[in-house]
């Protein structure tokens, strides 16, 4: 009769632990992080429409916990903390995530978070995508057949911002659709890869060169007036890059260009830049004839300070001095700075203007 009741005694328990509703919990420790809000939000990328789940606060230890009664369903999220944001791809299956880092760990995708295998993968991708540790085309290429779609669909927002990387966006998307077919997120990741596609295609056909294409060979004059021909660099990863010292937008881009160079020239990535300097034949008519030498010898002591002063330190700089009229413009059909193209080693064109993702493209090629 004991061993009845006993019998009895557990079953009940099961059953009632299994009816039991799952708690969900998120914790942490950000030490440099005392007294600040907490915020958990489901997140959009695509749109940017984010919602408040829950909100905490972190205590004079910097630790924090967010205590739901059930797990949230599956999708993306964030945990903010202060101005941070800590990125979480969940399957709606987890039941306590645990966070732990500095504000600086966070910055850099360094913290560590556990319990949510999604969120997991999705950090480290992301951390050795910043690094360097993963090539942009391996990382492309897990996106667009090994990552869970949510995670995909996450970095591909992120870090291929670039049109030239299209095809994977429709990749993405495709699978998206298939493994999470309800979600408002894949409906407007749907609607962000279309347009994407569609402003590739009418670049490339508005373009005078096109990606894919032998790039038309550049041979003009450089500081010391010999001349340099962008054929010559060929068997390099090239940005062929037209600025000029009056291009406020290209000085301010240099410093990244420089960072680009010292860090991938030892591996072939070098740089031919043509300045749109000089004086075009409107701008001459502004000068007496008598004048016009003595200008242009001004306008070619302002390139050189440009690139001393922004110590752009490759060799390849040349220039014609006609600035709108300058041929190679005129050639790759430029007719705004800063305008830049990206060469592979064959001296193909692999990607028109790629300025936010330049460091990513030039991973690719190398």
């Amino acid at each position: 009769m004991k061993q009845y009741l006993l019998l009895i005694t557990i079953a009940l328990s099961i059953i009632v632990s299994s009816c039991a509703p799952e708690g969900f919990t998120i914790k942490g420790s950000i030490p440099d992080a005392q007294n600040l809000s907490v915020y958990f939000d489901k997140v959009n990328p695509i749109t940017s429409t984010n919602s408040v789940v829950a909100k905490s606060q972190t205590n004079g230890n910097g630790q924090f916990s967010l205590i739901l009664e059930e797990s949230p369903a599956g999708g993306a999220y964030r945990v903010r903390i202060g101005a941070k944001s800590i990125y979480l791809v969940l399957s709606g299956s987890e039941q306590t995530i645990e966070i732990n880092g500095s504000l600086q760990d966070v910055t850099y995708f360094n913290h560590s978070i556990t319990g949510s295998p999604l969120s997991e993968d999705y950090t480290s991708k992301i951390r050795n995508s910043i690094n360097g540790t993963t090539p942009v085309a391996d990382l492309a290429t897990y996106l667009s057949s090994q990552a869970d779609p949510m995670v995909a669909m996450m970095i591909g927002a992120q870090r291929f911002g670039d049109i030239s990387f299209s095809p994977l966006h429709q990749s993405i998307s495709q699978r998206l659709q298939a493994s999470y077919p309800n979600e408002q997120i894949t409906k407007d990741y749907s609607t962000f890869a279309a347009s994407v596609q569609r402003e590739y295609a009418r670049q490339q056909s508005l373009a005078k060169v096109k990606i894919g294409q032998p790039a038309p060979d550049i041979i003009l004059p450089d500081l010391n007036g010999k001349e340099r021909k962008l054929s010559d660099l060929k068997g390099q990863v090239v940005l062929l890059d037209f600025w000029a010292s009056w291009c406020g937008p290209c000085r301010r881009e240099n410093p990244n260009v420089v960072r680009i160079y010292d860090k991938y020239n030892k591996d072939g990535f070098t740089v031919y830049s043509v300045s749109l300097d000089g004086l075009d034949s409107r701008t001459k008519r502004r000068f007496p004839e008598d004048q016009i030498d003595n200008q242009m010898r001004i306008q070619k002591q302002r390139w050189v300070s440009a690139i001393e002063k922004d110590n752009l330190k490759w060799e390849s700089h040349v220039s014609d001095l006609k600035k709108w009229e300058s041929a190679a413009a005129a050639l790759y059909g430029v007719t705004s700075i800063p305008r830049t193209f990206l060469l592979d080693r064959d001296g193909k064109i692999a990607a028109i203007n790629p300025r936010r993702n330049l460091e990513q493209a030039v991973q690719t090629l190398l």
